[in-house]
């Protein structure tokens, strides 16, 4: 049954993965303050010595496997999920991971869950200069609770017509007060277009799927769909997106992404 409690939790969480999927955005306005003094810095042995940390860290908490297509990788979150990525895109680790991470701590104030697993252009933790012109992300996330708090993995979402239109309604006004908030901070983030929200149906799981367009400071629009599953203490959160311009790249492959997702039945 999706009672007003599910709804309620569908709803939380929404404002951290608009700014997530956004970053690339933000981060050029501060990469000459940030990136680039790192990168120089990085080529001494203190930060290598951090990075090795950091990167046997994310190692710990995401574990790579033998793929079911052998050109495509397994990653793990253990406890949470596995999902397979293509050889386009890598897990964002190392150095560029460790100043996004600061960036959105000093700058945007925000912490990030030891859960979360990003996947990106493949040659962004080389600071490749044609990888970073690109954008697409997978961002998959988990919001913690306790027991009962969210359907079971395999409880159907039974919603009538009603109670989707109430709660796409709710979504979007929420989405458009983040804009504003963003706004009054000097960073245009616009809505481009909205679609509809729905059920789906993923690799035999039910998912409230959130489907929108947006751009920030006027760069080129991005495509975002966010997958929200409830797993009875847990509810996995997935959003994959890409800049509209590089359709060709990118949908394809991340279109099939999502349903390489298995989860562990909590």
């Amino acid at each position: 049954m999706y009672t007003d409690n599910n709804r309620n939790r569908n709803l939380k969480g929404i404002k951290l993965e608009i700014l997530d999927e956004g970053e690339e955005n933000i981060l050029k306005k501060f990469e000459r303050l940030i990136i680039y003094p790192l990168l120089l810095v990085a080529r001494g042995k203190q930060m290598k010595n951090i990075a090795v940390v950091v990167l046997s860290v994310l190692l710990a908490s995401v574990l790579a496997t033998q793929a079911q297509d052998t050109t495509w990788e397994t990653v793990s979150i253990p406890g949470i999920c596995t999902f397979q990525i293509p050889p386009t895109v890598e897990i964002q680790k190392g150095t560029y991971k460790r100043i996004v991470d600061q960036f959105k701590k000093m700058v945007l104030e925000i912490s990030e869950s030891p859960d979360r697993v990003v996947a990106q252009p493949k040659g962004i933790n080389d600071f490749n200069p044609t990888a970073l012109k690109k954008y697409c992300r997978i961002i998959v996330e988990t919001e913690r609770g306790t027991k009962g708090d969210y359907a079971k993995l395999d409880e159907p979402l039974l919603v009538s017509e009603a109670e989707l239109k109430e709660l796409d309604k709710e979504l979007k006004n929420q989405f458009e007060q983040v804009a504003a908030m963003w706004n009054t901070k000097g960073v245009k983030w616009t809505i481009l277009s909205w679609q509809p929200v729905k059920i789906t149906r993923v690799n035999g799981v039910d998912a409230l799927v959130i489907t929108y367009a947006r751009s920030i400071n006027d760069a080129p629009s991005v495509l975002v769909r966010v997958y929200r599953i409830q797993n009875n203490d847990i509810m996995h959160s997935i959003a994959i997106s890409y800049r509209e311009s590089e359709k060709e790249i990118w949908a394809d492959d991340l279109g099939k992404v999502i349903n390489t997702f298995k989860f562990e039945k909590r």
